[in-house]
């Protein structure tokens, strides 16, 4: 049997997070899931709400949450920085300790990557294993110099003279990036410290990904000897089959299925 409990903590400069923990009898083992951006705790089309039930089921506890500037935490979108989501996965890692005293797995989605790398990189001691879904692992091939189409919706001629006279662009026209994180983008490399990484690291990514560069995943995410690379033929981000906008075709059904499968068994391997 699976218990939920909602939760309320701070991360680690005080901003208000909020975060559902997945519980199930005497468990084996606790994963932390990141979302990317502009997303929630339960991910698009609710795919972490489905990883922790299923987790749950193989008696692998979990803890979801909304980083700062996202769902039901607090904080304004034009402040969010990659080291306050940092600080962020600091904080739910320190709650996730307060019901369990071994090491954790990690997963994360997208944007998601980046603070979780740095996590990684910097407690070797805590985290287990990394599970990597389409992670963003270089954000000036994603955002800065886009070489896939969606970003450069939005970082362009345009985007970057609002950057300039209003201190923030909008991203897909609704979630607003300030100066701070687009000077992070100049700065952080997260495939850098992937680099740095010696636990199992799982990456899964899409070869026909039009947010994220699955090239950039190809090149960086199998950065040890006990890493896996796999490649999910003719998806798009999130896994969904390519030209499929909803994610409810039978293929990408399938999809969601074989990642989730994937997750489980690595973490039951590593974790």
């Amino acid at each position: 049997m699976c218990n939920e409990n909602k939760i309320f903590y701070n991360s680690l400069d005080g901003t208000r997070l909020c975060g559902i923990f997945t519980m199930p009898e005497n468990p084996k083992g606790f994963a932390l899931m990141a979302h990317g951006i502009t997303m929630d705790k339960n991910e698009w089309n609710d795919f972490y709400v489905e990883i922790s039930h299923k987790l749950c089921k193989s008696k692998i506890a979990s803890l979801r949450f909304d980083f700062r500037a996202h769902g039901e935490s607090e904080g304004l979108q034009r402040e969010l920085t990659i080291i306050g989501e940092l600080l962020d996965v600091k904080a739910s890692t320190r709650k996730i300790m307060e019901n369990w005293k071994g090491k954790i797995s990690i997963i994360a989605t997208s944007f998601g990557a980046g603070p979780a790398i740095l996590y990684t990189a910097q407690n070797p001691d805590i985290v287990n294993c990394l599970i990597l879904l389409c992670p963003v692992l270089d954000y000036e091939a994603t955002f800065l110099k886009p070489i896939v189409p969606w970003a450069k919706e939005s970082f362009n001629e345009k985007g970057f003279k609002d950057l300039e006279e209003k201190g923030f662009l909008l991203l897909d026209g609704v979630f607003e990036i300030g100066a701070k994180l687009v000077e992070e983008f100049r700065i952080i490399k997260p495939y850098e410290h992937l680099k740095k990484i010696t636990c199992p690291v799982l990456t899964i990514h899409g070869d026909m990904d039009s947010m994220v560069p699955y090239e950039i995943s190809k090149k960086y995410g199998s950065p040890n000897e006990y890493s896996k690379f796999i490649t999910l033929k003719c998806a798009d981000h999130g896994f969904v089959a390519y030209n499929d906008e909803t994610g409810e075709s039978e293929q990408s059904q399938r999809n969601k299925k074989f990642v989730i499968r994937e997750i489980i068994q690595w973490i039951e391997r590593w974790g």
